[in-house]
């Protein structure tokens, strides 16, 4: 499986403009427009009165149908920090709220930002997040981050092992839990009556984000910008790959997972330009197999003349992944002896095709050619 590069919006936001810049050394902590924080945002060339600090959250929303940011920005305006909600359309990346953040009234206050840790959607289409200030992972409000009024939790800390997270993806429905601190993907099963840590899957690099697809799947990305897809209820790897073009300089990447048009969706976090300017962009990808090898037949049962054999392959993508649903067709090589009884099969769910040849009473040597047509989107 690989990613399919499908359209970048670059920049996606923008900072609030000053309108001009002040010639070095800057402008004075006070001066005749009163105080001024962070006076390099603005000192010559720079001219803007925002800078990102960090990106507290980011995920796909699915009542609203919008991908969302919460972003702590470095301000030249009291009290010299801001927490604002951007808001994207999941269609186009179009930034939804632009009018509403430039007027600096999307504010979502400093404790969503500062206590909230890497919310990401979860089932139930709820919004689930670790949080700073204690050991829960609590379902908390897509619009300010603040735990959700009755809303769902669950403490780690009060289960064997005891465990405090940073990132996790919550799946309610079948009582399952995948989440990480560290270097490892810890796969949590009956989260709601007696939890147990049934398997753990190594983390490549350090994590960056983690975001929910389904029951069965999640997305990972690291610090270098490599994205991964989990099983967390089998548990296993089902795919790697890595963003388009990774770049030294990027600071960090976010991921998100749009469950209606069924794409990943990657936040990259860049420095600003020379000016000032905000050069953060959006990226997306749609999950698509790759395919990687068709393996040889082998028989699985005996090789015994006269005897109807079974031959298995796999067909298999480029992160090991069983690809289905293909047709592979199979062809005897002249001089042929005996009889290819199914002469094409399709692949079953682990990318295993099974076809069945019939021996000649005599013992020979026959070659069985497989082969398989994947098109390329």
């Amino acid at each position: 499986m690989s990613l399919w590069p499908l359209n970048t919006v670059a920049p996606c936001m923008e900072y609030v403009d000053n309108g001009s810049c002040v010639p070095p050394p800057g402008p004075p902590l006070w001066g005749p427009l009163g105080l001024t924080y962070n006076g390099q945002l603005i000192t010559c060339p720079k001219h803007y009165r925002q800078s990102t600090n960090s990106v507290a959250n980011f995920f796909y929303e699915p009542g609203n149908d919008r991908i969302i940011a919460h972003i702590v920005l470095n301000t030249t305006y009291w009290p010299s920090w801001d927490v604002q909600r951007y808001e994207f359309n999941a269609e186009d990346g179009a930034w939804c709220n632009r009018e509403e953040a430039l007027a600096r009234q999307a504010w979502i206050g400093i404790w969503g930002a500062a206590y909230t840790r890497a919310a990401t959607m979860g089932s139930l289409g709820k919004i689930y997040a670790c949080r700073n200030s204690e050991t829960k992972i609590r379902e908390v409000s897509w619009e300010y981050a603040e735990p959700a009024t009755n809303g769902w939790w669950v403490d780690p800390y009060t289960w064997n092992p005891k465990s405090i997270y940073g990132y996790a993806v919550v799946n309610r429905i079948d009582n399952l839990l995948a989440a990480a601190a560290n270097w490892t993907l810890d796969c949590w099963r009956n989260i709601g009556t007696t939890p147990e840590r049934f398997a753990q899957l190594r983390l490549p690099n350090v994590l960056n984000y983690l975001a929910y697809e389904s029951r069965n799947y999640c997305w990972v990305i690291t610090q270098d910008g490599v994205i991964l897809k989990a099983d967390y209820q089998i548990p296993r790897w089902e795919m790697i790959s890595t963003v388009q073009n990774p770049e030294v300089d990027a600071l960090k990447y976010f991921i998100t997972y749009d469950t209606k048009r069924k794409r990943v969706v990657v936040f990259r976090q860049r420095p600003d330009a020379a000016d000032g300017a905000c050069q953060h962009q959006l990226e997306f990808y749609y999950p698509m197999v790759k395919a990687g090898q068709l393996t040889q037949p082998v028989p699985v049962t005996s090789l015994k003349a006269g005897n109807h054999i079974i031959l298995a392959a796999h067909l298999i993508g480029d992160a090991g992944e069983g690809m289905t649903p293909y047709t592979v067709a199979g062809e005897m090589i002249s001089p042929v002896e005996g009889r290819l009884v199914t002469p094409f099969s399709g692949t079953e769910l682990n990318g295993r095709v099974c076809l069945q040849y019939q021996a000649p009473n005599e013992a020979c040597t026959e070659t069985l050619k497989l082969g398989v047509t994947v098109e390329e989107s």
